[in-house]
């Protein structure tokens, strides 16, 4: 299965913008199956969009499945229904969330958004984090001071301190400081991968900026 993937990244004076090609293989049963034996007794899962059974058994097994999509001119609620409707946690980015929901503003893009969870998760960028529950809002706050060079890669790293974070079994609200603190730290220098904390600094941080 060769997957060709072509990614071009262009950096702004007030922004970046990302122009990509993905030839995507037609996915067959045996594809899937292939997926699926990899997958299968992982605790948490990252979903991508073409995969739907693979996650369905997973889910059915007791897989804790995470659901973060990039840009899509088309997103709407119907068209990632079944995948919204199996995931355990979804992490839009606020333009994210307005466009999936076709909202004018983030209250009503996360009170749409809880049809489908309990808990509904937003990133908005240097703002930090809402998280809304039982139709309570609250803000969880970035990580203070950051020095802001090039936003590319946030989402992915926001991602990896949450996740770990639901891995290591944290409570929810910790997990995202983690994914702050992680998406945070990416921001402070050119590139995905160039700033980056290890766990034992992210804990650290963690412990003295969320006391």
């Amino acid at each position: 299965m060769n997957i060709l993937k072509v990614w071009m990244s262009m950096i702004t004076e007030h922004d970046r913008t990302f122009a990509s090609y993905q030839n995507r293989p037609n996915i067959t049963k045996e594809i899937m199956n292939k997926i699926y034996q990899k997958l299968k007794g992982a605790k948490i899962v990252e979903m991508y969009i073409g995969y739907l059974e693979v996650y369905r058994r997973l889910k059915a097994e007791g897989t804790k499945l995470v659901f973060d999509i990039g840009w899509d001119d088309e997103m709407s609620l119907d068209k990632y229904r079944e995948y919204l409707e199996i995931a355990d946690y979804f992490t839009p980015n606020q333009k994210e969330a307005l466009k999936i929901t076709h909202s004018s503003n983030v209250k009503e893009a996360a009170n749409k958004l809880s049809e489908f969870f309990d808990t509904v998760i937003i990133k908005l960028d240097k703002d930090g984090c809402l998280v809304v529950q039982n139709g309570n809002h609250h803000i969880i706050p970035p990580l203070p001071n950051i020095n802001a060079i090039d936003p590319t890669g946030a989402g992915d790293a926001f991602l990896s301190g949450f996740i770990y974070g639901i891995y290591h079994e944290y409570p929810l609200e910790d997990a995202i400081k983690f994914g702050n603190i992680t998406g945070g730290t990416c921001v402070e220098d050119i590139g995905c991968l160039t700033k980056y904390v290890t766990e034992k600094e992210l804990l650290e941080i963690a412990s003295k900026v969320y006391k």
